[in-house]
């Protein structure tokens, strides 16, 4: 049983890149406040122009509680904004901020760095493979 788990525990496995592709991310993207999981989430909300907590969700395969945290400090840091002509029912649909937009685009040298990092440790194949799989996952 400890050998196959060693040997092919496909969990553990992809959390360890993911620790480490996040712990260089993060590293490139600390002098501007953000953390990898921001930079996604504003770079994700800048495609889809406006768009729902349900939508955002969905698009990044978030939980609701993860989502609902992580959305609510990039509101309160005012990278976000609701957009109150959009409004229907419950929903408060939302848009990146000016700020949030001078936020991405600032700190995109440093996504860069974090790009050419991640590229060297993975290498081609690696980075074929993750696209890959990640161009499978449904998103709805």
């Amino acid at each position: 049983m400890l050998r196959e788990l060693e040997d092919a525990c496909v969990i553990s496995r992809a959390r360890l890149i993911s620790r480490v592709m996040t712990n260089i991310f993060d590293e490139e993207l600390r002098p501007f406040g953000l953390v990898s999981s921001q930079h996604t989430l504003l770079g994700s909300i800048m495609r889809m122009g406006v768009a729902t907590r349900a939508e955002i969700g969905r698009a990044n395969c978030l939980d609701r509680s993860t989502l609902t945290r992580n959305l609510k400090l990039m509101l309160d840091a005012g990278w976000i904004e609701e957009v109150p002509d959009k409004v229907q029912g419950r929903q408060r649909p939302l848009r990146l901020s000016k700020a949030g937009e001078d936020l991405l685009f600032s700190s995109m040298p440093a996504w860069r760095a974090g790009q050419e990092r991640a590229s060297k440790l993975l290498g081609q194949a690696g980075l074929s493979a993750i696209k890959t799989v990640a161009d499978d996952i449904p998103r709805d």
